[in-house]
């Protein structure tokens, strides 16, 4: 039997002179799985390196307050589900939500690419039957920019890439002036024409329905195809409210995590998108149960993406086996390590679409010497 020897976690960090904003790529969080067989796992985590690497190495209190480490050291890795319960449980006084559940996230993708590694296969074809080759892309453009002059520019940066569809990450300014959001809005439809998809993602920007409700007339002459994170995940009553408005509503890309966290987004808030992080909600064991609950409750799953290429390649893995083609979220972060991390990275092709990695495990060979060079000691 295949024993687990070590789970490392290993902190990158890009130096920037910029200001904090949304995009974490500059501040990267791997997690690596090492076994007696001389194979290892490794996926990314989107969270803060340092408490991670601290919910790992922590040492055991109590059966229910245990570092991931103490939990994992000699255990078979290919029992996953059975690891994942087992993380679940012995982190239950500490976890069950949160940022335990980003680390347990890590693990559970980095056992994954470990499975594929020792069995030769991709990890998609672990998950199921492979249904799709190819997803298509978007692109997130972020900043958007304040006025017509910066909105032309971030544009045009994002229609560098052959995908059919963008998706308008906007400030919170949009809340107190809607009149110029409505222009800002405008006239990215006019610039990108009628052939273009277009989804907006309001970054939790808005408290209430009413303070949104001046924004709706501009969404629908435009045609947004969803909208993102209207409000702060603690606001469900909000989001309820929201379904008046008879536009595709999407949520959890700003924070939910384990399944359970999940449930009442789809009993109460309605939503019609579920955008799930790979490295938040428990890795593939847990995005399985999620695609379960929102299948029951018919809604669309689109998974949240903006981080490297082993994000992407998770999530390109995981599509693959749904029997619908939906969106994958193509990062196009300024960050060397989004561009530079991995050596193989997936890219759109001139059709706007995405083929998914086809080597073992997730398919992703790093470089190790851009691990070297931007590594926290």
């Amino acid at each position: 039997m295949v024993q687990i020897t070590d789970i490392e976690v290993i902190e990158l960090r890009v130096p920037s002179e910029r200001e904090l904003d949304l995009d974490p790529t500059n501040n990267n969080c791997l997690i690596r799985i090492d076994t007696d067989a001389g194979v290892s796992g490794i996926a990314e985590v989107d969270s803060l390196p340092s408490v991670i690497k601290a919910i790992v190495e922590a040492p055991p209190r109590i059966n229910t307050l245990m570092g991931l480490k103490s939990i994992l050291l000699g255990q078979d890795p290919t029992d996953i589900n059975g690891l994942w319960q087992k993380m679940y449980h012995h982190t239950s006084y500490c976890g069950r939500r949160g940022v335990v559940m980003h680390a347990i996230s890590g693990v559970d993708i980095a056992l994954w690419d470990l499975l594929g590694k020792l069995e030769n296969k991709p990890v998609a074809e672990l998950l199921g039957t492979v249904q799709q080759r190819q997803l298509p892309a978007y692109t997130t453009v972020y900043p958007l920019g304040r006025n017509l002059e910066e909105l032309q520019q971030a544009l045009e940066r994002a229609m560098e890439y052959p995908v059919r569809a963008l998706k308008l990450a906007i400030d919170p300014f949009w809340r107190d002036e809607p009149e110029l959001g409505a222009e800002l809005l405008d006239a990215a439809r006019r610039f990108v024409g009628d052939e273009m998809e277009l989804m907006l993602d309001a970054t939790a920007s808005f408290h209430s329905y009413q303070e949104l409700a001046p924004l709706l007339p501009a969404l629908r002459e435009c045609r947004i195809q969803w909208l993102e994170a209207a409000f702060p995940l603690d606001l469900i009553d909000q989001f309820t409210a929201l379904q008046a408005a008879n536009i595709p509503v999407g949520a959890g890309d700003t924070g939910l995590t384990a399944p359970a966290e999940w449930q009442p987004f789809f009993t109460e808030a309605g939503i019609n998108i579920a955008q799930p992080d790979i490295s938040w909600v428990g890795g593939f064991t847990a995005l399985k149960q999620i695609t379960s609950m929102a299948a029951e409750h018919n809604c669309r799953l689109i998974p949240h993406g903006w981080n490297t290429d082993l994000t992407l390649a998770a999530n390109l893995h995981f599509l693959a086996v749904q029997p619908k083609a939906e969106y994958v979220e193509f990062s196009t972060s300024t960050s060397p390590l989004r561009w530079q991390l991995a050596t193989n990275g997936p890219q759109i092709g001139p059709d706007g679409m995405i083929e998914r990695p086809t080597g073992p495990g997730l398919g992703i060979e790093l470089d190790d010497e851009i691990i070297q060079r931007y590594r926290v000691a």
